[in-house]
C-alpha cells in the first residue's frame, strides 16, 4: 500500500513541481520586462527633464542678453555711446570723475536700475519655472512609474511565495519517492536460496 502511495503522491507532487516551476518562468519573465520598463521609463523622463531644463536656462539666457541689448540701446542714446562704454567700463568712479550732467545721472542710474531689476525679475522667473519644471516631471513620475513599481513588487511577491511552494513540492516529491523505494522493497521476493 505504501508503494502506490508513494508513487502516486511521487507524480502528483512531480506535476506540482513542473507546474510551479512554469508558473514561475512566467512570473520571472513578467518581472524582467516590468522592472525594464521602469529604468526606460526612468531614463526617459529623466532625459526629458534634463531637456526642459537646459531649455529654460538658454531661454532666460536669450531674454537676458536681449533686455540686456534693450537697456543699453537706451542708454546709448542717452548718453552717447562713448560715454556709456566710459561708464560701463569705469564703473561707479568714472561716473564721479567724467562730472556727468543730471541728464547724463538719471540715464546712467536708470540703466543700472534697469539691469538689476531685469536680472533679479529673471532670477526670479527661472526659479519659478525651475520648480514647476520639478513639480511637472515630479507628477509623472508618479502617474506613470508608480502602477509600473506596483506591478512590479505584486510580482516579486509571487515570486517569493512560488519559491516557498516550489521548496514544498519538492520536498514531498522526496518524501513520496522515499515512500516508494521503501515500500519497493518490502515487496520483492525474498530468496532463501534454499533450492530443492
Amino acid at each position: 500500500m505504501g508503494f502506490l502511495l508513494g508513487a502516486f503522491g511521487k507524480l502528483a507532487a512531480g506535476r506540482r513541481v513542473r507546474d510551479l516551476q512554469a508558473r514561475m518562468m512566467r512570473v520571472q519573465s513578467k518581472l524582467r520586462r516590468t522592472t525594464r520598463q521602469i529604468e526606460t521609463m526612468s531614463k526617459m523622463i529623466e532625459t526629458q527633464k534634463k531637456a526642459a531644463l537646459n531649455n529654460l536656462t538658454l531661454t532666460s539666457q536669450w531674454g537676458g542678453f536681449m533686455g540686456q541689448q534693450t537697456l543699453q540701446a537706451g542708454a546709448m542714446n542717452a548718453l552717447g555711446q562713448d560715454l556709456f562704454f566710459k561708464l560701463s567700463n569705469g564703473g561707479f568712479n568714472a561716473a564721479q570723475n567724467l562730472q556727468l550732467t543730471p541728464d547724463q545721472q538719471n540715464a546712467w542710474l536708470n540703466y543700472q536700475n534697469g539691469m538689476t531689476q531685469m536680472k533679479a525679475g529673471n532670477e526670479i522667473n527661472v526659479a519659478q519655472m525651475k520648480q514647476q519644471i520639478e513639480e511637472q516631471y515630479e507628477n509623472m513620475n508618479e502617474m506613470m512609474l508608480e502602477p509600473l513599481k506596483m506591478e512590479e513588487d505584486s510580482l516579486q511577491t509571487e515570486k517569493d511565495s512560488l519559491e516557498s511552494q516550489i521548496q514544498i513540492a519538492q520536498e514531498d516529491y522526496k518524501a513520496c519517492k522515499q515512500m516508494e523505494q521503501a515500500d519497493a522493497k518490502n515487496l520483492a521476493p525474498a530468496y532463501t536460496g534454499s533450492g530443492g
